[in-house]
C-alpha cells in the first residue's frame, strides 16, 4: 500500500485480531484495563485509543526527531490506567515496520471495528508532518515511516482526509490529536519543490484548505497552529505539547471546575498554556470542539465519576416524528429528528407537532450514557394485548378453592397524559371438576374489570373492580336427573400487581413477557343471604 487513498477504502475486519510485530519496538498492543464477565459489561460503553508514534523513518531527508516512540508510550500508560484515563483497550503503535501507511491502516482498522454508538475513541498520532502548495492554498499532511518528503501526495495521510476519518466513525465522542507541524521546523520537513515556493512568498504560508467542520461530540487537538513548528524537549523528554497533556491528565490541575474528571477541554486548555509559557510563545496549540450540551469528553477521572457525569440522549428518527418539538422538563430542546442530551436521572419528556398538540409527555429516569428512544416511548403508550393463564384461589361457601384460570389483558396507556399510569381492561375466567360434598361438580369464576395501575417502569400496581359471576353446576345424577346449576353476580374490588418486560432484553423483538398476581374481595347474595367472598389469582404470559 503506497498511496494515501488506500487509508480510506472500505474496512472488513475479522473481529478480534492482534497485531504481532516482529520487533519489540514494532508492536501494536491491546492493553485491557478490566474483564469483561458479562454480556451486560460487554456491551456497555467502551473507551478506546490508537496511539501511533513515527519516529524512524526509511527517508534519510526525515530523520532527526527523537520521542515520537516515548510520547505514544507515555501518554497510553496515562490513558489505560485505571485510576486516570480507565480506557478499557489502548493500542500502542510505533517502530519503522509498524508505522507504514499500510500498518497505520490496518491498526485504524483493528482499533475501530467493534466501535458502537456510545463509545468513546481517541486518535493520537505524533511524527513529522509537511505541506504543499497548489493555486488554492496548503495542504497539511502527516507523514507514516514509508513516507517520502519530495512526495506527500502520494506518500504521506492528509490530515483533512484523517479529520474525515475519524469524523465517520460510529462512536458518539470522537478525539484526534496531532503532535506535529507543516512549516519546515520542530516536527516538520519541507519538500525541495514546496520549499523553493516559500522562499519567493511574500508574508505567511498560505491557510489550509479541505479544513473540515467539527461534528457532534468531536474535537481535534493540534500540537501548533500549522504555520508554527512543534517542539521537541530533551529536559521534558517528551514532544513539548504531549508532556503537558500527559501533565494535565495526571496531576489534577488542569480539573478546572474541580469535579474530579479531566475534560478533553481542560487538558488542551492546561497543555495549550504550559507549552506556550515554555516555548515563549513560539509554538501555540490549537484546538476546534464541538460538543453536544454539556456532553463532555472525559480523558482523565474516576469510572464511578464518568458515570455520573456523563450525558445521557434523548433521540427520535421516526418520520411521524418530522418537525416535532422535543421538550425537556417544560424547555423546548430542539426539532426531531435528531440526538439530544439530558441530564441523567428523573426527567419530564415531552414532543408537540408543529401546531402544538402533545404526542407524548412522560415521565423517565434516564441512566447516565444511555440513549432513549422517543419511538420506544411511543410505542410504551401505545394500546396491547396481553394472553395470560395461570391459576386463582377463590373462597366462597361451597364453591371450589382452586381453578386454572386465564384472562385477556387489553393496555391502553395512551388514554392518560402520564406514561406512569397504566389503565387496562380485562376479561377472565376459572373453572375445574371438583368434589363438592362427595358429589362431582363444575365450579368457576368469570370476570370483566378495569385496573388503573401506577407504573414507572418494568412494575405497575394499582387497584382494580371487577364484575364477577361464581358459577357452579351439578352433572345429572339419580336422584337430579335434570343436574342443578347455580350463580351469582358480585360486584369486587381488589388489588392488582404486574411485571412487563420487554423480550427485546432476552430474545429481541418488540413484545414482551408478562406476570400478573392480584387479590379481590367482595360480598353477594348466595343462600338468602349477603356473603362475603376473596380470592387471589397469579397468571403469566405474552403481550403485544
Amino acid at each position: 500500500m503506497t498511496t494515501r487513498s488506500n487509508l480510506f477504502r472500505a474496512v472488513v475486519v475479522v473481529a478480534g485480531v492482534v497485531f504481532v510485530a516482529p520487533a519489540a519496538r514494532a508492536a501494536v498492543v491491546p492493553v485491557d484495563s478490566a474483564t469483561e464477565t458479562s454480556a451486560q459489561k460487554a456491551l456497555a460503553p467502551r473507551r478506546i485509543a490508537l496511539l501511533i508514534g513515527v519516529q524512524d523513518y526509511a527517508d534519510p531527508a526525515l530523520a532527526g526527531l527523537k520521542y515520537p516512540d516515548k510520547d505514544a508510550e507515555d501518554l497510553g500508560a496515562v490513558l489505560q490506567s485505571p485510576t486516570l484515563g480507565g480506557f478499557d483497550q489502548v493500542f500502542v503503535v510505533h517502530g519503522e515496520a509498524a508505522t507504514t501507511s499500510a500498518a497505520i491502516t490496518h491498526a485504524f482498522e483493528v482499533a475501530t471495528a467493534n466501535l458502537g454508538r456510545e463509545d468513546t475513541f481517541v486518535l493520537y498520532l505524533s511524527g513529522h508532518g509537511t505541506l504543499t502548495l497548489d493555486p488554492l492554498g496548503s495542504r497539511l499532511w502527516f507523514l507514516p515511516s514509508d513516507a517520502k518528503v519530495d512526495s506527500p501526495e502520494t506518500t504521506g495521510l492528509a490530515v483533512a482526509d484523517l479529520e474525515k476519518l475519524v469524523d465517520n466513525l460510529p462512536s458518539r465522542r470522537r478525539v484526534l490529536i496531532l503532535d506535529t507541524c507543516h512549516n519546515g521546523r520542530g516536527r516538520s520537513t519541507i519538500g525541495s519543490a514546496t520549499s523553493q515556493l516559500l522562499t519567493g512568498m511574500r508574508g505567511e504560508i498560505p491557510a489550509p484548505r479541505d479544513v473540515r467542520d467539527v461534528s457532534e461530540s468531536e474535537a481535534r487537538l493540534y500540537a501548533a497552529q500549522y504555520y508554527q513548528p512543534a517542539m521537541e524537549d530533551s529536559t521534558l523528554g517528551n514532544g513539548v505539547y504531549t508532556h503537558f497533556l500527559i501533565e494535565a491528565l495526571t496531576t489534577g490541575n488542569a480539573d478546572l471546575d474541580g469535579d474530579g474528571l479531566v475534560d478533553v477541554a481542560e487538558a488542551h486548555e492546561y497543555a495549550r498554556d504550559k507549552t506556550i509559557a515554555w516555548t515563549q510563545g513560539v509554538q501555540v496549540p490549537r484546538a476546534e470542539y464541538k460538543i453536544v450540551g454539556r456532553e463532555d469528553i472525559y480523558l482523565s477521572g474516576s469510572s464511578t465519576l464518568r458515570g455520573r457525569a456523563e450525558r445521557a440522549l434523548v433521540s427520535a428518527t421516526d418520520t411521524l416524528l418530522h418537525q416535532a418539538t422535543l421538550l425537556v422538563n417544560g424547555t423546548p430542546r430542539g426539532v426531531l429528528p435528531g440526538l439530544y442530551a439530558v441530564d441523567p436521572g428523573a426527567e419530564h419528556i415531552q414532543v408537540q407537532t408543529t401546531d402544538g398538540h402533545p404526542v407524548l409527555d412522560e415521565h423517565v429516569t434516564v441512566k447516565a450514557g444511555e440513549t432513549l428512544s422517543v419511538e420506544a416511548l411511543l410505542r410504551r403508550k401505545r394500546s396491547g394485548w396481553e394472553v395470560l393463564g395461570g391459576a386463582d384461589v377463590a373462597g366462597m361457601t361451597g364453591f371450589s378453592p382452586l381453578a386454572p384460570s386465564a384472562e385477556l389483558v387489553w393496555v391502553r396507556p395512551g388514554a392518560f397524559t402520564t406514561a406512569r399510569l397504566r389503565p387496562d381492561l380485562h376479561l377472565g375466567g376459572s373453572a375445574v371438576n371438583g368434589l363438592i360434598d362427595g358429589e362431582p361438580m363444575l365450579t368457576g369464576d368469570g370476570w370483566a374489570g378495569a385496573t388503573l395501575a401506577w407504573n414507572p417502569g418494568a412494575l405497575y400496581l394499582g387497584p382494580s373492580v371487577d364484575l364477577r359471576v361464581p358459577f357452579r353446576t351439578l352433572a345429572p345424577t339419580a336422584a337430579l336427573p335434570d343436574g342443578w346449576h347455580e350463580a351469582g353476580v358480585a360486584g369486587t374490588g381488589g388489588l392488582t400487581l404486574g411485571v412487563s418486560v420487554p423480550t427485546r432484553w432476552i430474545v429481541g423483538g418488540e413484545s414482551h413477557l408478562a406476570l400478573r398476581a392480584d387479590g379481590w374481595g367482595g360480598g353477594m347474595p348466595y343462600l338468602g343471604a349477603w356473603t362475603p367472598i376473596w380470592g387471589v389469582g397469579v397468571r403469566v404470559g405474552v403481550g403485544g
